[in-house]
């Protein structure tokens, strides 16, 4: 077997995350790989959340997107470790993070009233949420129990934190949810 070089292996990289990303054919690890990127992003909102929420929930809220940063950096490691164990390459730049995120930011955001900086990581867990169970569905059909597990767990762990987040909002936990 011959040693790449760090720029034949990064061709090589990105041939096959062309093959991966073929919309009409996605595997598990591409669709987990948007998981990657949403984790990315939605780490970087939270720590902006955390920094300038204001007004009379601010102890309460500031604590809580720490808490949640804190998650979100633990599951990218471990879905990004998972994808590792199953020979997949996960997403390790900014570059592939944003361009292959279903997520949004915007620097405007800090200036959001609390409850709409609550509402707007409902929504992105909920996008999350559905990208997991796509990835779930894939990793059945291809075979990869480790990963499915793995994001069988992360689902769970989204569900229970928009319950939550829902009921700080006031609502239930599927109000307001997309059909």
């Amino acid at each position: 077997m011959s040693i790449l070089s760090p720029e034949e292996a990064l061709k090589k990289e990105l041939e096959q995350d062309q093959v991966e990303h073929d919309h009409h054919h996605p595997t598990a690890a591409a669709m987990t790989n948007h998981i990657v990127a949403n984790l990315a992003i939605l780490w970087t909102k939270l720590h902006q959340y955390h920094w300038y929420v204001k007004g009379s929930e601010f102890l309460t809220l500031h604590e809580k997107f720490e808490q949640l940063y804190r998650e979100a950096a633990n599951w990218y490691d471990k879905i990004a470790e998972t994808l590792l164990a199953i020979d997949a390459k996960p997403f390790s730049t900014t570059e592939q993070n944003m361009k292959y995120t279903f997520l949004e930011e915007s620097a405007a955001n800090k200036y959001l009233p609390a409850h709409d900086m609550v509402a707007n990581i409902v929504d992105d867990f909920r996008m999350t949420r559905d990208v997991v169970q796509r990835a779930i569905k894939l990793a059945k059909e291809q075979d990869q129990p480790v990963l499915e597990d793995v994001l069988i767990d992360f689902k769970g762990y989204l569900e229970k934190e928009i319950w939550m987040l829902q009921a700080f909002l006031g609502k239930t936990a599927l109000e307001d949810e997309e059909e």
